[in-house]
């Protein structure tokens, strides 16, 4: 009887020894839940909305058709949607290619309703928990709507903003912005 509580608190510590170097290598450091490595969460895809990001903390601006901090939410699901501009879970949240879809019209929240007026140039403004980055528009063009290849890993610091094309339920509106006002700024 006595091997097996010495097993299990050997088994214990163990558990609680891996717990703490994986919080070491993922929280940076700190185990504290207020201090987290965004970097290391995304590359390990573990960041999520309702862990670390509260709504003020991430949002998108585009001063050219008056959208004024909306609000960004994790997941492009329908629920999402109706209150949200969604981030595609698979795309980059910070650094590289950002992927954001919202409605543009019918709903009870239609972020992207002007998005067809953006020009090259207009900029759109991006913020990620204090993380402010200005893109410029570059690319304005139609996919169909099961074509996601715009929403693939990039080298390139953009955002890509897509919605639904009114009367054309086949198609999408795809609005590419690069943080620098040319495309060849890559990603350091």
């Amino acid at each position: 009887m006595h091997i097996r509580r010495v097993q299990l608190c050997i088994c214990i510590l163990v558990i609680i020894v891996l717990f703490i170097f994986y919080s070491y290598i993922v929280l940076d450091k700190d185990i504290s839940p207020k201090k987290i490595n965004i970097e290391n969460l995304t590359k390990f895809n573990l960041y999520s909305n309702d862990l670390l990001i509260q709504e003020q903390d991430w949002f998108i601006s585009i001063p050219k058709i008056n959208l004024e901090k909306a609000k960004i939410k994790e997941n492009i699901d329908n629920d999402i949607l109706e209150d949200y501009i969604g981030h595609f879970p698979s795309s980059s949240i910070l650094n590289g290619n950002v992927c954001l879809a919202a409605h543009n019209n019918g709903f009870k929240n239609n972020y992207f309703k002007d998005l067809i007026n953006l020009e090259e140039n207009d900029e759109i403004i991006y913020n990620y928990l204090g993380n402010l980055k200005s893109y410029y528009v570059k690319n304005k063009y139609y996919i169909s709507e099961n074509d996601f290849d715009m929403i693939n890993i990039d080298t390139y610091d953009k955002i890509t903003l897509i919605t639904c094309v009114t009367g054309s339920p086949e198609l999408r509106l795809c609005v590419e912005a690069y943080s620098g006002k040319e495309k060849d700024e890559k990603v350091v």
